[in-house]
Order: structure tokens, then C-alpha cells, then sequence
């Protein structure tokens, strides 16, 4: 006969917690993957792209340079933005983040100027030595940030 030994009371309380964490980020990924179906619009080859990122990450690459516009949800989430494939685009690059518990690193072309509003909790930057400059006039950037983040952040790089 055996018999099974009881769990210890630190895991015992432990475990529900546990659990509850695990169900949760299993309802937002669920949720964020239906959201993304209906929301999501454009590949890397239109003049707008939006993208709903849900406890996962995902890799943007536009080629077109037309691009007027980029949006990004997310929620538990990474993305890169990489839009170094493109020239100076006239009247610039408006991008949309909206990020909780979530961040987004952008790679720009040598030169670029980066204007950005910023609020929430979290922060944005520009990398070290990069060869980008941040600008206060909003018209005249070549790359225009709005951003809303809780407990994430946004960084903005250069060339490699």
C-alpha cells in the first residue's frame, strides 16, 4: 500500500495564486488573438498598418515608401518596428503605440528626426550614439510617436 504525502502549506498556498496567473494570461492571450483577427489591417507592403499583440511579440518590416502610418496594441507584449528599409518619407511617419505591461523597440534610419508625446507610466528614449536626433517640431519629423503606456516602454534606435 502507498500513500501519497500531503503538499507542503506553502505550496498549498501558493498553488491557487499560481493557477489564477496562468488562466489569466491564458483569457488575454485568447482574447488578444480573437481581437487581432477584426482589428489587424495591412502587411509590410501598405501605407498603414495596425497590429493587436496580446502576450506574444511580433516583427513589422514596411517596405512601402508611402508609409503614412502604424498602429500597435499591446498588452503583455513586445513588438519591433524596423524602418530602416525605407527613405525619408514626405510628411513623415505617424506611429500609435498603446501598450500595458508591454514594449517596442523602433530601428530608424541614420539621420532621422523623432518627435513624441508620451504618457503613462514607463518610459521612452533614444539609444545611445545613435545617429538619430529628437525633435521638438512635431510637422517637421520624420518620425512622429503617440504614445500611451502603463508599466512598459518604447525605445527608439538606430541603424545596426
Amino acid at each position: 500500500m502507498t500513500t501519497s504525502r500531503p503538499l507542503p502549506p506553502a505550496v498549498r498556498r501558493v498553488l491557487p495564486w499560481l493557477l489564477g496567473w496562468w488562466a489569466l494570461q491564458g483569457a488575454v492571450a485568447l482574447t488578444g488573438r480573437l481581437v487581432a483577427r477584426r482589428k489587424n489591417e495591412g502587411d509590410e507592403s501598405t501605407a498603414g498598418i495596425r497590429r493587436v499583440v496580446a502576450v506574444g511579440g511580433v516583427q513589422l518590416r514596411p517596405t512601402n515608401p508611402e508609409l503614412a502610418r502604424v498602429r500597435v496594441d499591446l498588452v503583455m507584449g513586445g513588438a519591433e518596428l524596423d524602418l530602416t528599409a525605407l527613405p525619408r518619407v514626405p510628411g513623415g511617419v505617424d506611429l500609435t503605440v498603446r501598450a500595458l505591461m508591454g514594449g517596442m523597440g523602433v530601428r530608424v534610419p541614420a539621420g532621422w528626426r523623432v518627435w513624441w508625446a508620451f504618457r503613462g507610466v514607463g518610459g521612452i528614449g533614444i539609444e545611445k550614439g545613435a545617429d538619430v536626433m529628437r525633435t521638438e517640431d512635431e510637422r517637421g519629423a520624420d518620425l512622429r510617436v503617440h504614445a500611451d503606456v502603463l508599466f512598459g516602454g518604447i525605445g527608439v534606435e538606430g541603424p545596426r
